[in-house]
């Protein structure tokens, strides 16, 4: 299935010409052999929710005529642009100075913090002033979080999860849509903004999306004569990889200290962490961004 035009990508001062992938589609998890991911003193396969949909592993650079379709100059609207950045270099030395790349263990990671609360104050201060001057509005501070390496999916719903769960616990919910707000509807999706997601690992990380918004899909979905009764905010996306199983994921290289906006209510997505063997470490802030 050919790309639409939906979605664009901005980006400034990247070199962009290895960053961006394309496939053909998705796949149901059970269809694939899962990856092994390194752990401290095993390799285990990754868990998953019974409806967790992946891309297809067959990735390859885009053509020059999907690269028209995906970029723009400007950033357009909060709901409809994903811009990829990096931080400026007095934060990125900062964060550096936090020893943040050794951690092995989302524990290691916090106790840097502790272990440097001054440079850790010093660091709040610029990056809440360089986070504030893209949004007109305030910003909500989301998570510092971290993932392990070699995932095709990073996103798990901890509310199901035990108190001190393991490895093993975690089930990935695959590509999906965020839902920031409870009375979020399909026709509402576009409202609630975007988010800001820094890589502070060592390595490189994936922003994994489909180029259309809900609406778009919502109107899609329409024309396959899917009734409107039977769409909402929670099944769209399992309804659109099972009409449009073919449309194509796009894939996005973030490198340490490279920050993407994305209106993660507005469009499907995931993140990656794909031929990386240390800690992935993300500070996500919600806010309605714009370049």
């Amino acid at each position: 299935m050919k790309l639409k035009s939906g979605i664009k990508l901005l980006h400034h001062s990247i070199d962009f010409s290895d960053a961006i992938e394309i496939n053909s589609g998705i796949i149901h998890h059970k269809d694939l052999i899962s990856l092994k991911v390194p752990l401290i003193d095993e390799e285990i396969e990754c868990h998953y929710e019974d409806d967790a949909y992946l891309p297809k592993r067959e990735w390859r650079c885009l053509s020059n005529e999907e690269n028209k379709i995906i970029s723009t100059e400007a950033f357009n609207k909060d709901y409809n642009t994903i811009y990829l950045g990096i931080l400026p270099i007095r934060l990125q030395n900062l964060f550096k100075e936090l020893n943040l790349i050794n951690c092995k263990t989302e524990k290691e990671v916090f106790e840097q913090f502790i272990i440097n609360k001054n440079k850790v104050q010093e660091t709040n201060s610029l990056l809440n002033e360089f986070v504030g001057t893209m949004s007109n509005t305030p910003v909500e501070f989301l998570s510092i979080a971290t993932n392990f390496a070699n995932c095709e999916s990073v996103s798990v719903d901890k509310r199901k999860l035990p108190e001190n769960y393991t490895f093993s616990d975690l089930k990935f919910i695959g590509l999906h849509k965020d839902s920031s707000n409870i009375e979020m509807t399909i026709y509402t999706s576009n409202k609630f903004g975007n988010r800001l997601t820094i890589n502070l690992g060592a390595d490189h990380r994936y922003f994994l999306f489909v180029n259309l918004t809900i609406l778009q899909i919502y109107n899609m979905l329409r024309q396959k004569n899917v009734g409107k009764e039977n769409i909402n905010n929670k099944n769209i996306c399992k309804l659109f990889f099972e009409y449009f199983p073919d449309y194509p994921i796009l894939k996005i290289k973030q490198k340490p200290y490279e920050y993407y906006i994305a209106p993660t209510d507005n469009c499907i997505h995931d993140g990656a962490t794909t031929q990386k063997q240390s800690l992935d470490i993300v500070l996500t802030y919600l806010g309605h961004f714009k370049i």
